[in-house]
């Protein structure tokens, strides 16, 4: 069991550099990318990818150590707001388009929309609880 762990910690920290190099260096060009960007649209596609494998590494070594049981809701909203956070990063960086434009402010909705449900089964499950 403890060479699985080992190997979860290991990955969790590669994925946690790479996507956060990937986040949050000026060029997206790294080590950890197998290709060469060269176009705006390439780069913000990339940078909230890198945000996506950053949150897949948070997540897997929280998984490790922790014993709660995180809902699913709550580990969707992390990796979409990591994307989102990336996404912020990808407009000051690469600039923006319409589409990336579009695709942000429909994740701030799927983010805000996750939360009031996730929040909405919170106060249902306290409820039910109160009344047990």
């Amino acid at each position: 069991m403890i060479i699985f762990r080992i190997f979860i910690f290991l990955l969790s920290c590669l994925f946690l550099i790479a996507g956060l190099t990937t986040v949050f260096s000026p060029d997206v060009n790294n080590i950890f990318l197998p290709i060469e960007v060269n176009d705006q649209a390439t780069s913000i596609l990339l940078r909230p990818f890198g945000g996506f494998v950053a949150a897949i590494g948070y997540l897997s070594m929280r998984f490790l150590y922790s014993s709660s049981k995180v809902q699913v809701g709550t580990i969707v909203l992390y990796i979409v707001l990591v994307m989102i956070l990336a996404k912020l990063l990808s407009f000051f960086y690469d600039g923006y388009t319409n589409f990336s434009f579009a695709t942000f402010i429909i994740a701030i909705i799927f983010a805000l929309s996750l939360f009031f449900v996730q929040k909405s089964r919170k106060n249902q499950i306290s409820d039910q609880n109160f009344l047990n």
